[in-house]
């Protein structure tokens, strides 16, 4: 039998690559020592720069290694979130991984912002990729995208598209959802499907606020805003007595449903609505996906996004190569300070998340040579 030898300078990139891994899981992890990494790496620059959008110029903060480039780079989208931008966490992912060598790019969509989603966050997710990977301390063939939650659905949206998807070098999403149609039933009738069989589903507070929002975001604003007031819960039932045609088919699924009539009021939206939803669903553009690595990886608990969403990208990427997909239990819906393990679990779920994430510093790791 044969034993292949890795080449000396493939062993120094493996070393390099498990180095940054350490160097990124040490820093973003708030539960394990960072001090160390403090002081044995160059301290990030943080860069306020402006870069294009669909809607003109706009500033964000752009996390630069310490040392000389030209750096991989990484586009990131975290999604709706809840707290400010200028919560811990957010900077703390982003010295993660300038520390780790990324040019980490921070996106921030106003409609997220504004709890809710818009299918033109993908084009302007790509757009900033192209201004990134353009700057000449950037290494194109080294850079991707990264999204969490709805970020992440978005992450490999954007990752398909035509202007930038031969450029893409990974794309990672952590907690995305595959179909704004399945997440829709999902969410109407508090039940979810995955492995052939359903579930009752505790739907999240911004979950929920998300999906009324959006289904409701194409409406005039005097609808939406009361429909979006008498259905801020499950519990509406008296529909407002003057109704658009669109709030009229859109109105009961925001209303408590079963399963099957879940099933039926969507797939009853207007070809508009339905177009809509679809713009918004990674399954819908994954044939337009070419990036040699992509990275999937969900909590089995999650109560934002449930795990069967990632089920049914796995599913849809199943023979491609460089698929990647991990499931944790260490995470409530991507924030590890919520959830506490016994010492043995919390390691194994730790080791996880380093073999999670390692094929990311493996895939931009420059060679020893250069």
């Amino acid at each position: 039998m044969e034993h292949r030898l890795l080449s000396p300078s493939n062993v120094v990139k493996h070393v390099r690559a498990a180095i940054s891994t350490t160097v990124f899981i040490l820093e973003v992890l708030p539960m394990l020592p960072s001090r160390p990494i403090d002081w044995l790496t160059k301290t990030p620059r943080v860069e306020r720069v402006r870069y294009p959008s669909l809607s003109g110029e706009i500033e964000g903060d752009l996390y630069l290694p310490g040392g000389d480039g030209p750096h991989a780079g990484i586009v990131v989208c975290l999604g709706v979130v809840p707290f400010g931008v200028d919560h811990p966490q957010v900077p703390r992912l982003g010295r993660a991984l300038a520390r780790s060598g990324f040019a980490a790019l921070l996106y921030w969509s106003p409609a997220m912002r504004d709890l809710r989603l818009d299918p033109d966050d993908s084009h302007g997710i790509a757009q900033a990729f192209r201004w990134l990977v353009d700057q000449p301390f950037i290494d194109e063939a080294r850079s991707g995208l990264l999204g969490t939650c709805v970020g992440g659905s978005f992450a490999l949206m954007a990752a398909a598209e035509s202007t930038i998807r031969d450029r893409v070098a990974f794309v990672v999403a952590w907690a995305p959802y595959s179909s704004m149609r399945t997440l829709a039933r999902d969410i109407a009738s508090a039940t979810t499907a995955s492995d052939g069989s359903t579930t009752p589903w505790q739907v999240d507070q911004l979950t929920r606020k998300v999906y009324v929002r959006s289904l409701t975001s194409t409406l005039e604003p005097v609808e939406a805003e009361q429909i979006r007031t008498l259905c801020a819960n499950r519990d509406a039932h008296n529909a407002p007595e003057e109704m658009s045609p669109d709030g009229r088919a859109v109105f009961p699924l925001l209303t408590a449903l079963d399963r099957s009539e879940a099933i039926h009021f969507v797939d009853q939206l207007p070809s508009a609505l339905l177009a809509r939803l679809d713009e918004m669903s990674p399954l819908t553009h994954i044939t337009g996906l070419r990036a040699p690595l992509v990275i999937l990886a969900h909590d089995r608990d999650d109560t934002v996004i449930p795990i069967g969403e990632s089920h049914h990208l796995v599913a849809a990427l199943t023979g491609r190569e460089g698929i990647r997909y991990t499931e944790f239990k260490m995470f409530k819906h991507l924030d590890p300070t919520k959830v506490k393990l016994p010492p043995v679990a919390l390691c194994r779920e730790l080791a996880k998340f380093v073999g999670s994430v390692y094929p990311i510093f493996e895939n931009t790791t420059r060679p020893a040579n250069r």
